[in-house]
């Protein structure tokens, strides 16, 4: 295997993936891979494959599996992604899973670790309608456990806040269908490879952040650093 530490994390919207992501991120300054971000920016740099993505999203398609695993293929390759990297928002269902240990696996190396962040159900409704949002930095704030210092106003431009028309117990409840469909084969399939650690969400970020750096000590994590 290579020395190149892979990790992704697993679990329902809502549960603190990409919170946990950036936490990583920001203190061990290893790589972050989001198919968002990745998309945005192939469109963004109007590369052959940035082009090929624009046309498909402009149309109201969704890009291909294959189109993201090239995206994913050609980001590996990036200096910032030698040490490590963290997998945010992939993969997204079995198909992906197998195909992330395809590209790994061409590099001689494997997925360290898949993280399944559990919550209960009254909890990820409180974190999804209690969220709001400073549309243009992208920051985000909580009516319940991060609020801003003043109600419905960003601390930093003082500009107004807004609640996305997304964040309701409607909406939550067709994307948790859609992830149980898709998440749950996930976790079996790497619950057999031995690679899925799960951590009780519900307790809160640092408690999950506490549990997240644990278990990277017990893989020597930091020793790959």
């Amino acid at each position: 295997m290579g020395e190149s530490l892979t990790l992704t994390f697993v679990g329902p919207p809502g549960c603190g993936k990409g919170t946990q992501s950036g936490l990583l991120q920001k203190k061990y300054k290893i790589g972050h891979l989001s198919t968002g971000d990745m998309l945005r920016e192939a469109i963004r740099q109007k590369t052959p494959l940035g082009k090929e993505i624009d046309k498909i999203i402009s149309k109201g398609n969704f890009v291909s599996n294959e189109i993201v695993r090239d995206l994913i293929d050609q980001n590996l390759d990036k200096p910032c992604n030698v040490h490590g990297v963290i997998f945010d928002g992939y993969p997204r269902t079995l198909e992906q899973a197998i195909t992330l240990d395809q590209i790994l696996s061409k590099r001689g190396q494997e997925l360290t670790m898949a993280f399944e962040l559990s919550i209960s159900y009254p909890e990820l409704v409180d974190r999804v309608t209690g969220r709001l949002i400073h549309r243009a930095s992208g920051r985000i704030y909580h009516k319940s456990f991060s609020p801003p210092k003043v109600p419905m106003t960003d601390d930093i431009t003082g500009e107004p806040l807004v609640q996305r028309k997304d964040d309701t117990i409607e909406t939550l409840n067709a994307r948790l269908e859609k992830y149980y469909k898709t998440g749950i084969p996930i976790l079996d399939y790497y619950k057999s490879k031995g690679k899925l650690i799960t951590i009780n969400a519900s307790l809160g970020r640092d408690y999950t952040w506490m549990m997240i750096q644990k278990s990277l000590t017990r893989l020597n994590f930091f020793e790959r650093l």
